[in-house]
């Protein structure tokens, strides 16, 4: 008796492992786009009020383009699905990952377009490849001041070439007035030197427990100003040509002290003269401690309280001589220098309007202040990667504003 052979069908199990891995790729697809959708949600809420909008507030001036990249990653992903069974989870996953894509293109759009707008430059293309803040070492370290058992020092960058008139560019670093160093931000500050500046970056004494430092940070920038254009000379810069930088704490030392300088006309600091500088270049800086204090987002082991009850010494309503001291609105005079002020828009740290504040009280003080605010841009916006989005703007709106000060000392 013949039996007769069962009847197989040989393209079923391809058409299975196929269909597995179309539902895969869109499910994957969907989960990308909804994840940079959520960032992007987070990035339009008050960073000071939940982690969610802090998070999505950060990584969009660092990683926008990269988030642009998954989001076009996710929308190939989910095209097999979608052209397959268009009105199931395939043509969700694709709606998903479309809309990531026109979110993140806006958002990196709006960023690149406020830049320009400022005097800056950002190539897209550097942007995507990102790399570490600290690489470059300076060409030179020197002990400026020596206090408390402590060695201050300025870590120095040159300008390329045998430049004898090089501008003289000082710097404050950040970090709370409790972190932070003067080689932080290396990958800038060299960035700098190469394009003509003689770089001082300066150490000042940070809290301790038990030791609040509101009284002795202030005197330590002054010496270190007043040290650096003593010797500016002996690395090739010219004394008359001084700007000052500063981010963060750093920018709240460096409004408070160049607008001293510029109000006493003869402040004096390590035996030396306190230059008045030609112009000040800050970025998020906190110029109103007190609202960092009451309103800041308290990351854990950055909290805003903790920051300013270890810089003062304890909460501001115990020592409001101290708050008084170090509110940079109190140095606002008529003679205060040209100031820059780049401003994250959703600052979860330095709260935005306190910077608008003071940019306002300044400008009814007569000071001539420029502010730029930085769309979807949190705290240090600019310090996570060299080249990214914000870093390249904080770099170049700072450059266009320094060489403006220049011609305008000329």
């Amino acid at each position: 008796m013949n039996v007769p052979a069962p009847v197989t069908t040989p393209g079923r199990p391809a058409r299975a492992t196929g269909w597995w891995l179309r539902t895969i790729l869109a499910l994957m697809g969907a989960l990308a786009g909804l994840g940079v959708l959520a960032l992007a949600l987070g990035a339009t809420l008050d960073a000071t009020r939940s982690a969610f909008a802090m998070i999505g507030a950060i990584v969009w001036t660092t990683f926008g383009p990269h988030l642009f990249l998954a989001a076009f990653a996710a929308a190939l992903a989910s095209w097999p699905a979608w052209k397959r069974s268009p009105r199931r989870f395939g043509a969700t996953s694709a709606a998903f990952a479309v809309a990531a894509m026109v979110a993140s293109a806006a958002i990196v759009t709006q960023i690149i377009r406020k830049t320009h707008a400022a005097g800056g430059e950002i190539d897209l293309f550097r942007s995507v490849m990102i790399a570490p803040m600290t690489a470059p070492a300076p060409d030179q370290t020197e002990t400026f001041l020596t206090v408390e058992g402590e060695a201050l020092q300025a870590a120095i960058y040159k300008p390329p070439g045998t430049q004898m008139s090089a501008p003289v560019l000082v710097y404050i670093h950040g970090g709370g007035f409790m972190g932070g160093s003067r080689t932080e931000t290396a990958a800038d500050l060299r960035w700098f030197a190469d394009r003509g500046w003689l770089v001082f970056s300066i150490d000042y004494r940070l809290f301790k427990p038990g030791r609040p430092t509101w009284d002795k940070a202030p005197l330590d920038v002054a010496c270190g100003l007043a040290w650096s254009v003593e010797n500016a000379p002996r690395f090739g810069g010219a004394r008359k040509k001084i700007v000052l930088m500063g981010d963060s704490a750093g920018g709240n030392l460096a409004v408070n002290l160049g607008y001293d300088a510029a109000r006493q006309g003869n402040m004096q600091a390590c035996g030396l003269n306190v230059p008045v500088p030609a112009g000040i270049a800050v970025q998020y800086p906190a110029v109103d401690v007190r609202m960092s204090y009451q309103r800041g987002y308290p990351v854990p082991g950055f909290e805003p309280k903790m920051l300013m009850s270890g810089y003062i010494g304890g909460a501001p309503d115990e020592f409001p001589d101290r708050i008084k001291a170090i509110t940079s609105a109190n140095f606002i005079s008529a003679k205060a220098p040209r100031t820059l002020i780049i401003a994250p828009a959703n600052d979860s740290l330095v709260v935005p309007a306190g910077v608008l504040g003071f940019a306002r009280q300044a400008r009814q003080g007569g000071v001539n202040v420029e502010l730029v605010r930085m769309p979807f841009a949190n705290h240090i916006f600019n310090q996570i990667a060299a080249n990214s989005l914000g870093n390249q703007a904080g770099r170049s709106i700072r450059l266009r504003f320094l060489l403006q000060v220049l011609r305008s000392t000329d």
